[in-house]
């Protein structure tokens, strides 16, 4: 049995992000779905952010803007406003790939499903490139899917907040713990869902990516077995080596390595 009166929740959290705030907003508002509240949470932004916020303040269902303590924080204060049946995280910067996209994907939600996703376009400076989820199997390395094309139970979120002593890998977390811990029922919609900026994350030094690392150590609960650690330490040489090439290469190159390191792996659906 399907869903056609599912609530969704869609939060955005954002801080000075008065560039891209906006074609965010509108994606989301724009939505042909009729059961949407949307969330603002903006963390005390001081460069015209919140005038535009403001713009659209009598179509929100939430808004705020206040100093919070990180990303996971914020996320979690749009958890505990969210009256929907489901969240959707939509970060300042990227987008839904259509405004029709919630009224295509959210009735093939199944009545039991705890997370359910989608398929979702990688954007890097004007290029764009679609992408499916990984199997599920990927999960013991990362998220198998876009966090921007994924949709969770809100009743089971609530109860689950992002553990906010990470800093970049708490929604890693939670797919994880849900899957390995809870055994939770994830569901694939063959929808595109949304538009990824990954611009910001190729300019990632490589120093947050070893710190992502050591963060999933404690995810796993491997942070003290040097043993264990050994294949992904050895893994970090390639992402050095990768980092340090994608800096010389253009963006069309980049993209198209991208697509093709995704076609050998093992995808769902």
């Amino acid at each position: 049995m399907k869903n056609n009166n599912l609530k969704i929740s869609v939060v955005t959290v954002c801080y000075n992000v008065v560039d891209t705030i906006e074609q965010t907003m509108l994606s989301v508002l724009g939505q042909t779905y009729p059961n949407v509240g949307y969330i603002v949470i903006d963390g005390g932004s001081t460069d015209g952010t919140v005038d535009i916020i403001r713009k659209y303040a009598d179509r929100l269902a939430y808004w705020v803007s206040e100093p919070d303590k990180g990303i996971y924080d914020a996320m979690n204060k749009g958890i505990v406003a969210a009256t929907g049946d489901y969240i959707n995280f939509m970060n300042a910067g990227d987008t839904f790939s259509s405004y029709t996209v919630l009224e295509e994907f959210v009735p093939r939600i199944d009545n039991d499903t705890t997370i359910a996703f989608g398929d979702w376009n990688v954007v890097s400076k004007n290029l764009v490139s679609s992408r499916k989820p990984l199997a599920m199997e990927y999960i013991s390395r990362q998220i198998p899917f876009c966090h921007q094309a994924a949709f969770y139970r809100a009743s089971y979120h609530k109860d689950h907040l992002f553990d906010t002593g990470f800093g970049l890998v708490g929604d890693y977390k939670i797919v994880y713990d849900a899957y390995k811990v809870y055994g939770a029922k994830f569901q694939y919609i063959p929808v595109t869902v949304a538009d990824y900026d990954i611009t910001l994350g190729e300019s990632m030094s490589i120093d947050r990516y070893k710190e992502a690392q050591r963060e999933k150590y404690r995810v796993w609960g491997i942070e003290n077995d040097n043993i264990k650690r050994l294949p992904y330490e050895m893994g970090l040489l390639s992402t050095w080596l990768s980092y340090n090439v994608r800096k010389v290469l253009p963006s069309s190159t980049v993209m198209r390595i991208k697509e093709w390191k995704d076609r050998r792996r093992k995808h769902n659906g």
